[in-house]
């Protein structure tokens, strides 16, 4: 066994180590590999003009107040509207789900051109048994969604402590980037310039996928808490936020709020209020995803945008939440080394 064998052998060694150690916590370490390839540019320009250790602290500094500052902004703007709005649905499910006059307006005319409908009497009592189990599951989902809520808001020490390790491992990413490149090529075997490459790639790809699905979000958030505040929707700050969550969820999106809320505003009586909230949510809002997001995505991720599309929702459907930034760097990955296998078998044909 020569020299070569012996180090490829040790790196293989050393990568089996890290993943024995962080195997728990793919997703953060996917989370954080994207964060790395998305700043290291920012953390070279540092380590030009600083040391290491200095450098370093600058990069969890500005790291931290991306992450905190927006989510200081998110609590005082979101949280009082939040807590009105678990009162709202509290009291609701207390008053037995009873819907809104206007909304039982609209029932007792659509029951009253029904029973015009011959036959329709006969299945009054089992349409009444219906009604009631609707009422019954959906006291169910409300009183799940709450409960989650509160979950959710008292697990902020472990969500906390996950957005720092996040922080921690980019941190760590960056600073033992070249040790990361050595081992690559000395586990692959590949040529230097072909794991560069990859680097570039994924790089490209961190940065589609930042614009492409995550800032695009945040923008279709913006718009949506701006139309529902112009359209005169109560708790607008709130359910812009609801829009942004929901904006990375491909074909329904942003649709899932604005939609219902349209709906519920007509029936209230504010027809023309309801009609401004479509015309919005569909020109203003699913325009700027459907102008902004190909040219974001398809900028660093040499492939289609339908291609991306259906990697995405086939990464959701495997992964998760976490199939947003794994299917396109998947989709990435596959290209590039398409590329670079005809590349090696070029060269070896040239020989």
């Amino acid at each position: 066994m020569n020299h070569a064998q012996q180090s490829r052998i040790l790196a293989c060694l050393a990568v089996l180590c890290w993943i024995l150690l962080f195997h728990s916590q793919t997703n953060m370490i996917i989370i954080a590999g994207a964060i790395s390839f998305l700043t290291y540019p920012f953390f070279q320009r540092l380590q030009e003009k600083h040391n290491v250790w200095f450098s370093l602290t600058i990069y969890y500094c500005c790291l931290a107040l991306v992450v905190i500052i927006p989510i200081i902004l998110i609590t005082v703007l979101v949280t009082p509207q939040a807590v009105n709005g678990y009162k709202t649905l509290m009291l609701w499910i207390d008053k037995g789900l009873d819907l809104p006059p206007a909304i039982e307006q609209h029932i007792t005319a659509i029951y009253g051109w029904l029973e015009t409908i011959p036959g329709f009497q006969d299945l009054q009592s089992s349409t009444a048994e219906i009604s009631a189990a609707i009422k019954r599951s959906l006291s169910s989902f409300l009183q799940l969604l709450l409960t989650g809520s509160i979950s959710f808001a008292g697990s902020t020490i472990n969500i906390a402590m996950q957005l720092f390790l996040i922080i921690f491992l980019s941190g760590l990413a960056v600073v033992y980037a070249k040790t990361c490149h050595k081992l690559a090529v000395r586990v692959t075997a590949l040529p230097v310039e072909c794991i560069d490459r990859f680097i570039i790639a994924l790089q490209s790809t961190a940065r589609s996928i930042f614009f492409g699905v995550f800032f695009i979000a945040f923008i279709q958030g913006i718009l949506t808490g701006i139309g529902f505040f112009i359209f005169g929707v109560k708790d607008a700050a709130f359910w812009g936020l609801a829009a942004m969550i929901c904006a990375v969820i491909p074909i329904l999106g942003t649709a899932l709020i604005w939609v219902p809320i349209a709906i519920t505003v007509w029936v209230g009586g504010s027809f023309y209020s309801a009609v401004g909230i479509v015309l919005w949510g569909a020109i203003i809002v699913a325009g700027a995803d459907s102008l902004l997001r190909p040219i974001c995505l398809q900028k660093g991720i040499k492939t289609s945008i339908i291609v991306l599309f259906f990697a995405i929702i086939c990464s959701i459907i495997a992964f998760g939440p976490i199939g947003l930034i794994l299917g396109p760097t998947l989709v990435a990955l596959g290209v590039q080394a398409v590329e670079e296998s005809d590349y090696l078998l070029q060269k070896a044909k040239e020989k």
